[in-house]
């Protein structure tokens, strides 16, 4: 089984792996994660990333400086640059996923893909498409107590990504992830032994 999960930061996603991979054994696999993975010297995508941004978003032993690199695209203005590199980065995303589901597939394994930011192609992928809804003031106040981000940032971070109904518009399942911990596993266990 492909099961997708979607929603914005602060939203409680992991929470959702966790119990996918701890309790039924999905491998899981995280967008950002794979992302960052290509950060490295020699891999053709930090290559024409370093090409776009600078030969200094890239450290002496060969790793990404991610407050460098961030600096470079974020801010005011800053959103053609901002596109350039999701056009570099995305589909090198798209296609690394699309090879782990073919070998899933293949396998029989079950595996469960994490994104902020879907695609059409990847909605197609997966067998079920999980929202991830939490209620706003639950998402900033999770974001300041765990990444230590002010309110204004995480406001502003909530509101620079797909709007709610954008992704209740993808999903075959809802999860509300506003309450307990104990209830969001609850809703998940319920749902899989429904299926």
């Amino acid at each position: 089984m492909v099961i997708g999960v979607i929603g914005g930061v602060g939203a409680g996603k992991s929470s959702v792996l966790d119990v996918l991979t701890q309790e039924y054994q999905f491998t899981a696999y995280r967008t950002d994660d794979i992302a960052k993975s290509f950060y490295v010297h020699g891999d053709p995508v930090f290559e024409a990333l370093k090409a776009l941004l600078g030969a200094d978003i890239e450290r002496a032993d060969g790793s990404v400086d991610l407050p460098v690199f961030a600096s470079r695209i974020y801010g005011v203005g800053k959103q053609k640059l901002r596109s350039q590199v999701d056009s570099i980065v995305h589909p090198a995303v798209w296609k690394y996923v699309d090879t782990q589901v073919r070998a899933a597939r293949k396998s029989g394994a079950d595996i469960v893909v994490e994104t902020a930011l879907p695609i059409a192609h990847f909605v197609e992928l997966c067998d079920e498409v999980w929202f991830v809804y939490t209620e706003e003031a639950v998402r900033i106040a999770r974001l300041m107590e765990t990444r230590g981000y002010s309110e204004e940032k995480a406001r502003a971070m909530i509101h620079a990504q797909i709007p709610d109904d954008e992704y209740a518009a993808m999903a075959d399942f809802v999860i509300d992830n506003s309450g307990s911990r104990e209830e969001t596993e609850t809703t998940i266990r319920e749902h899989l032994h429904e299926g």
